[in-house]
């Protein structure tokens, strides 16, 4: 849908009306203040002590309207008189149990700092879609949630309904490559299909990608939808389908099975679009650097952007394998229907 971008103010009356920020800034009377320069500089602190993400995800299923085999499709990420520069950008985050802390993490600090800092900074207007990302393969009973594209404050609300399963299982995977196959399948963005411009897809985990997804496996998550690949797909398969429109990327995140990740396997599969962040609370600074090469920075000078030095030694970090510049690819289709890159 294409709202009004709500304005930092607006999104903090979000976040206190809801009095789901503080965690471990809590103390009675008090503000919590940040050095860094995508941090606000106060934060009120909260009427009660937020200290699991259940207390802010109270969905104990998946709703239908986030079920990939019941919600209608594909999920659109329109132009209109307020947003007339819409750009579809998705994040999906794991919600397997070896997250942990980090998803109330997300939700009460790292996601508004990075609404505030995105929404109100670029050329276009960002339309943010959510999915919660399970286990396919250890039968989890909602291995891929997601939500509309939204530009106003329903992106948030929208995000408080996910269910966090807290699923998964004794392989060393979750179904990060799910994401991949809805975005090339399942979105439909003017920003592609008008002005050439890709979308954005970040996924966030702590485990390798599944390695493929079977016809049984994708029959399972989209139901029996006539478009559905008969044939197992690989990893490979679902990003190609996704880097179509989006400019595609892991961040791994140091969670309890970070230590059993093999990054190898990501490096293999996405280069430098695989970013080992050593430090959640940086992630916010990472995706607008990531960003701000696609609006034309290097990689050395959206770096340098960065105030907190610690911030930029992170970043730096996660993005050591990333090309110096990228190109905004714009494609457009042929005179005879054919993908044209320029």
């Amino acid at each position: 849908m294409g709202g009004r971008a709500p304005s930092s103010s607006e999104i903090d009356s979000h976040y206190r009306s809801r009095d789901y920020y503080g965690g471990s800034y809590y103390s009675s009377g008090s503000v919590y203040r940040s050095h860094s320069s995508l941090r606000s500089s106060e934060v009120e602190i909260p009427k009660r002590r937020i200290t699991s993400a259940e207390q802010i995800f109270k969905a104990l299923y998946m709703i239908d309207e986030f079920n990939p085999a019941k919600i209608k499709l594909p999920r659109e990420a329109c132009d209109s008189a307020l947003s007339p520069k819409s750009r579809g950008m998705i994040f999906a985050e794991d919600v397997t149990g070896s997250m942990g802390i980090f998803l109330l993490k997300l939700i009460q600090t790292q996601y508004p700092r990075l609404f505030k800092a995105i929404l109100n900074r670029y050329s276009f207007n960002p339309h943010i879609m959510f999915m919660g990302v399970g286990d396919v393969a250890a039968h989890d009973n909602a291995p891929l949630q997601v939500t509309q594209f939204e530009s106003d404050l329903r992106m948030l609300e929208q995000l408080e309904k996910i269910w966090l399963e807290k699923g998964g299982g004794r392989n060393p995977f979750e179904s990060y490559i799910l994401p991949w196959y809805f975005a090339g399948k399942y979105c439909k963005m003017d920003c592609f299909d008008k002005r050439g411009e890709k979308g954005f897809l970040f996924t966030f985990g702590d485990e390798e990608p599944t390695p493929y997804l079977t016809a049984y496996e994708l029959k399972q998550v989209f139901g029996d939808r006539k478009d559905l690949d008969t044939r197992t797909v690989t990893a490979t398969d679902c990003l190609e389908m996704a880097s179509e429109k989006f400019h595609c990327y892991h961040i791994i995140l140091h969670g309890s099975n970070y230590h059993c990740c093999d990054m190898d396997k990501w490096n293999e599969l996405l280069g430098g679009h695989a970013c080992d962040l050593s430090d959640y609370d940086c992630l916010p600074e990472l995706i607008c650097a990531i960003i701000d090469m696609y609006e034309g920075c290097s990689k050395t000078d959206a770096i340098e952007k960065i105030e907190d030095s610690n911030a930029r030694y992170v970043v730096r970090n996660a993005l050591m394998n990333h090309e110096q510049y990228v190109k905004d690819e714009r494609v457009v289709s042929g005179q005879h229907g054919e993908i044209e890159i320029f």
